[in-house]
């Protein structure tokens, strides 16, 4: 049996199996701390996030892209891979609009 998370994302893609498996355990984690209001977002606790998004993550991405590319792959060009730098900026918007739909849903509920 094929491991779908070992794979790379397709061309022209972006986003292999391992990115759509991180995005919704970042929303249902989301979900789960506006919805029961776990946290308070105090300025530290925004700060946190910001970085855990828009730094972790998507080096966390970056990764996981480069050593499915490896593992398939057993000769890897630079250029080949020169699409996961389009991955950061990528989440950067992914992200940014993740954090619009909190704002719209921490008002709904305050």
């Amino acid at each position: 049996m094929k491991n779908i998370f070992k794979e790379p994302a397709a061309p022209f893609a972006l986003f292999n199996y391992s990115d759509f498996l991180i995005l919704i355990i970042i929303n249902f984690i989301l979900y789960l701390f506006i919805k029961k209001r776990i946290i308070k977002w105090t300025k530290i606790n925004k700060i946190i996030f910001g970085f855990f998004l828009f730094i972790i993550i998507p080096i966390l991405s970056c990764e996981i892209e480069l050593n499915n590319v490896h593992h398939k792959f057993e000769i890897v060009d630079g250029f080949n891979v020169l699409y996961i730098l389009f991955k950061i900026p990528f989440w950067w918007m992914i992200e940014i609009f993740m954090i619009y739909l909190i704002n719209l849903k921490t008002k709904k509920f305050k």
